[in-house]
C-alpha cells in the first residue's frame, strides 16, 4: 500500500522579522490555543486555596485519566471523518460484562483474564460500529447512538443495584499508588499517548486515517483500504473506553450504570478543543493531552470554589459550545493564514 508522505512541517516560533504581531496571534491562535488557555487556567488556579498542592495536581491526573483515554479513542474516529457516540457506554459495558463474568457466570475466574475479557469486549464494540457504519453504509452517529443506548441497558439489566467488592487484582490499574503517591493510572494514560503518537506519525495506518478524513475518495483511488482502516479505528476507539472503563472502576473500586454516563459530551468537547477538526482530517495527539488537561482543571477548580453540579453542567454545555466555535475559528485562520 502507497501512501504519499506529508510534507516537513515546522513548529518552530516565528522569527520577529518573519511575521507581524497579528500574524504571530494568529499562529497562537490557529496552532496553540490549548496552551494558553491551559496556562490562563493555572494562573488563575494560583489565586484558589488548595490547588497548588501536589496532591491536589496528582487527584486531577488521577480523576483525568479514565475521559483522558475516552478521548483517545474518539480522536481516532474523529480525525477520520467519523463520529462515535457510544464509547461512553463501552466505559462501563466492558467492565460490567468481565465482572459479571467472573463474579457470577464463572466463579474463581482468574482477574487477569477479566481484564482481558474487558478489553476483548470494547474491541468487538468498536468492531460492530465499524461493521455497520462502514460495510452496510449506516450513517456513524446513528449507529453509535443506538450502541450507547443498548449497551446502558445492558448494564442495568446486568448490575441493577452496581457491584462494590471487586478482586484487588482487577482494580490495581486504576486503583494502584506507586510508592503510595503516584497513580499507576497516570502512567497508563501517558503510555497510550505514546502509543498513539507513534502510531500516528510512524504508521501507514496513521497517516491513512489522516488522508481518510482529509479525502476519502482520493485515498480509495490511491489503493488504501479505507473500509478496513475505518474498521481499525472504531476497533481502536473501543479498545481505549474499554482501558478507561478499567482505570474508573479501579479509581471508585466499583461499578454502576451510572458511571460515564454524560461523558461523551465532555470527551467531544475535549477532542475538538485538541485541535482535531470537526470534519476530520487535522489533530494531533499533543494537542488532545492539552485539552485533558484542561477539562480537569476546570473540573478541579469548580470543585474547589464550591461551585454547585447544576451549574458545572451548564459551564461544560458553554466548553463545549466554545470548543465548537473555536474549531470554525481555527480552520478560518488556517485557510487565511496559508
Amino acid at each position: 500500500m502507497n501512501t504519499k508522505e506529508e510534507p516537513h512541517k515546522d513548529f518552530s516560533i516565528p522569527s520577529k522579522t518573519g511575521l507581524s504581531i497579528k500574524a504571530r496571534a494568529r499562529w497562537i491562535a490557529s496552532e496553540h490555543l490549548i496552551w494558553v488557555i491551559l496556562l490562563a487556567l493555572v494562573l488563575f488556579g494560583l489565586s484558589v486555596d488548595g490547588f497548588a498542592s501536589q496532591r491536589n495536581f496528582i487527584n486531577v491526573l488521577w480523576a483525568a485519566s479514565p475521559l483522558g483515554m475516552m478521548v483517545l479513542g474518539l480522536y481516532f474516529v474523529m480525525i477520520a471523518g467519523r463520529l462515535d457516540l457510544s464509547l461512553e457506554s463501552s466505559l462501563v459495558f466492558a467492565p460490567t460484562v468481565a465482572i459479571v463474568a467472573m463474579t457470577e457466570w464463572f466463579i474463581g475466574m482468574d482477574p487477569l483474564l477479566a481484564i482481558a475479557i474487558t478489553i476483548l469486549v470494547g474491541a468487538l464494540v468498536g468492531i460492530f460500529n465499524g461493521l455497520v457504519s462502514v460495510i452496510l453504509g449506516v450513517n456513524a452517529f446513528l449507529v453509535t447512538l443506538a450502541t450507547l443506548i443498548i449497551m446502558r441497558g445492558a448494564v442495568v439489566f446486568l448490575i441493577p443495584e452496581g457491584v462494590y467488592n471487586l478482586p484487588e487484582i482487577y482494580t490495581d490499574l486504576g486503583g494502584t499508588r506507586l510508592f503510595g503517591v503516584f497513580p499507576l493510572a497516570v502512567i497508563v494514560l501517558v503510555i497510550a499517548f505514546l502509543i498513539s503518537y507513534l502510531i500516528m506519525k510512524g504508521t501507514a495506518f496513521g497517516r491513512s486515517l489522516i488522508g481518510i478524513g482529509n479525502n476519502e475518495e482520493a485515498c480509495r483511488v490511491a489503493g488504501i483500504n479505507v473500509k478496513a482502516v475505518l474498521i481499525g479505528a472504531f476497533m481502536l476507539a473501543g479498545i481505549c473506553s474499554s482501558i478507561g472503563g478499567l482505570l474508573q472502576v479501579g479509581r471508585l473500586f466499583s461499578v454502576d450504570a451510572t458511571m460515564g454516563e454524560g461523558d461523551i459530551l465532555i470527551v467531544f468537547a475535549a477532542v475538538t478543543l485538541g485541535g482535531t477538526a470537526l470534519t476530520g482530517g487535522r489533530g494531533s495527539v499533543s494537542g488532545l493531552l492539552g485539552a485533558i488537561l484542561v477539562i480537569g482543571l476546570i473540573t478541579n477548580l469548580m470543585n474547589l470554589i464550591g461551585v454547585a453540579v447544576s451549574i458545572q453542567e451548564i459551564v461544560f454545555g458553554a466548553v463545549l459550545l466554545i470548543a465548537i466555535i473555536l474549531s470554525s475559528v481555527q480552520d478560518r485562520l488556517r485557510s487565511h493564514g496559508g
